[in-house]
């Protein structure tokens, strides 16, 4: 979704169906600012979507609500940043950070139980077939503990930017 930053005199609601004959607006991120002449505003995030898309996006939230994710700026750059491909000092290749948890996890696994799969080739994230390396058991296991300290040091990141987005709110 494409979110705007918006100004308002008047706290908004997070999910408005009634502004528009057209569709709902969904907001987040509100802040309460005093201006310098003592008058309070708010700044926001806004996108406006039909009613079949917010029908769609209400079951997506939903969801997301179910499995502890949350509808926030800090939270996208987060799960953006579990996405970016970072690169791996051992080889200098570079790797998805959320590939530890989603991919090589279980490979270790497989690997603990079945010693014969490997070594095995591991893709980076350009998926070139000269950047593909044939990877010990420890070898992977070492790759994912890298990448999952990443991990970890972005959710503190995303943490102190969602404390520091609640203060400002207050």
């Amino acid at each position: 979704m494409n979110y705007k930053n918006v100004e308002s005199m008047v706290k908004p609601s997070l999910i408005d169906k009634t502004s528009s004959p057209d569709g709902v607006y969904i907001r987040r991120n509100i802040k309460e600012i005093q201006t310098e002449e003592g008058a309070t505003k708010f700044t926001y995030q806004e996108t406006f979507l039909t009613f079949n898309e917010y029908e769609s996006y209400s079951q997506e939230l939903l969801v997301k609500e179910i499995n502890g994710e949350e509808n926030s700026e800090e939270y996208e750059t987060y799960k953006e940043k579990l996405n970016t491909p970072v690169q791996y000092p051992a080889n200098g290749f570079y790797y998805k950070p959320k590939w530890a948890e989603e991919i090589y996890a279980g490979l270790i696994q497989k690997g603990t139980l079945l010693p014969s799969l490997f070594p095995l080739k591991i893709w980076d994230s350009t998926e070139k077939q000269e950047n593909a390396v044939e990877m010990s058991i420890a070898e992977l296991t070492a790759l994912s503990i890298f990448l999952a300290q990443k991990q970890e040091e972005y959710f503190e990141e995303y943490k102190l930017a969602k404390k520091l987005s609640l203060q400002n709110a207050i």
